[in-house]
């Protein structure tokens, strides 16, 4: 190896003083919680009804842990006297991790709450790509102590939240259009039935009726879901914004 290679190889490593060091432990601290509260989501749309509570319940523990990981942050920030990034910059990461986490916890428990007997397409297709928007974020966060080169993570996490998008806004349109056609042939059968109609054809049409109803509040309540799993992608891309503005500010 050559004098030059090895110049270049010390020149990437970032000298960390003692307090920078307790500030990168606790982001990473942060980080992994986020990522493991994301894969339990995927568990938790995935499990039969009987495992729910019990993910249900994981999922929030690692939401307090991560309020006591906040916590710390905020005092450390209280005492070093000069932190590694800006001092309204790290609290801001501090609150959009926390928000991130809030949403993830927010949808696990309006699913478990309203019992779903299974969870949908959407629901499934949106929450791996929270994990692995998630995953991009501890990536990101483990090189703020070497290189600060966050761009990759960035903009994959840009591309995670487009994806998700086009996911979320999809499955709305499947189920308004589901609930149209119900309505439409509700209406087409009413409009059909005449003074020959039998009490069956009556009872099947009122049948029909509360099971259209039945679908619509169904949809109403999911919509809740979609929203919070929205909510996280969208955190997810505003935590790697206030990453890039502490990395840009702090050179």
């Amino acid at each position: 190896m050559s004098f030059g290679d090895i110049f270049k190889g010390i020149k990437n490593w970032r000298l960390l003083p003692p307090a920078d060091k307790e500030f990168y432990g606790l982001f990473d601290e942060l980080a992994a919680t986020l990522v493991e509260s994301s894969g339990k989501l995927i568990e938790l749309f995935n499990a039969r009804p009987g495992l729910r509570d019990e993910i249900e319940i994981q999922i929030s523990t690692c939401g307090l842990r991560c309020d006591q990981i906040a916590a710390s942050i905020e005092d450390l920030l209280r005492v070093a006297q000069q932190p590694p990034f800006e001092r309204s910059e790290l609290s801001q990461f501090r609150d959009d991790m926390i928000r991130a986490m809030k949403y993830i916890n927010h949808a696990s428990n309006r699913y478990v709450v309203y019992e779903f007997p299974s969870s949908d397409k959407e629901m499934r297709e949106l929450a791996p790509l929270i994990y692995e928007a998630c995953v991009e974020i501890s990536k990101a966060i483990k090189s703020l102590s070497r290189d600060r080169n966050i761009e990759p993570y960035r903009l994959a996490v840009n591309q995670l939240e487009a994806k998700a998008d086009d996911i979320y806004h999809e499955g709305l349109r499947r189920r308004f259009r589901e609930i149209r056609e119900d309505r439409a042939d509700l209406e087409n059968r009413i409009r059909e039935l005449n003074k020959a109609a039998t009490n069956q054809d009556i009872v099947d049409l009122v049948a029909d009726n509360v099971e259209y109803t039945r679908h619509t509040a169904v949809f109403f309540i999911l919509r809740q879901v979609y929203a919070e799993l929205e909510r996280a992608i969208d955190a997810c891309t505003d935590i790697m914004a206030t990453l890039k503005r502490m990395v840009t500010s702090n050179v």
